[in-house]
């Protein structure tokens, strides 16, 4: 064997580990609404008004594809803490019926997850195209803010999952 042939499968072998290593979810603070959410891809933002909760409220948005999932997470001000609370059960049921959830599962807050009044959900459901979906939902009330953590995939991990239902931290 040639050192040039040698040199060469060396090098191929060394991008190849460098390559492995590189982490699929490299997650980031992302400021959003005043606080600073956890995102594990560099997110697009937006912007529109939405009709929720008897009234038009602005819904921000940043959301980002990593490791063949969908993550995203959105905010609205709650104008009251009485109002968010009707915003977040409205927006629960909006987001099960979106992906057509036949199954969905409470769970118990994460280790770590803080005080702020928090709903997480399990839930399996549909994409428009008919295939099926597995989702992490998450819903805090910081203050009269009412944020909203997502995950889709087709099958998730506990990776995909665990750092971005952590609780947003006033910026």
């Amino acid at each position: 064997m040639s050192a040039g042939v040698l040199r060469r499968g060396l090098a191929m072998a060394a991008a190849t580990l460098l390559l492995a290593c590189s982490p699929a979810l490299n997650w980031r603070e992302v400021p959003l609404g005043g606080a600073s959410v956890m995102l594990p891809c560099k997110p697009d933002q937006a912007q529109r008004t939405v009709a929720m909760g008897g009234r038009d409220v602005v819904l921000s948005m940043a959301g980002c594809e990593a490791a063949g999932a969908l993550f995203a997470v959105s905010h609205v001000q709650g104008g009251s803490a009485a109002h968010a609370a009707t915003l977040l059960a409205e927006w629960r049921a909006a987001s099960l019926q979106a992906m057509r959830s036949s199954t969905a599962t409470e769970l118990p807050a994460p280790a770590g997850a803080g005080r702020a009044p928090a709903l997480f959900l399990a839930a399996q459901g549909q994409r428009p195209d008919g295939t099926v979906v597995q989702a992490r939902l998450a819903w805090w009330l910081v203050g009269d803010v009412v944020f909203h953590m997502a995950v889709y995939a087709d099958r998730l991990t506990p990776e995909m999952s665990e750092t971005l239902v952590s609780e947003p931290r006033r910026s």
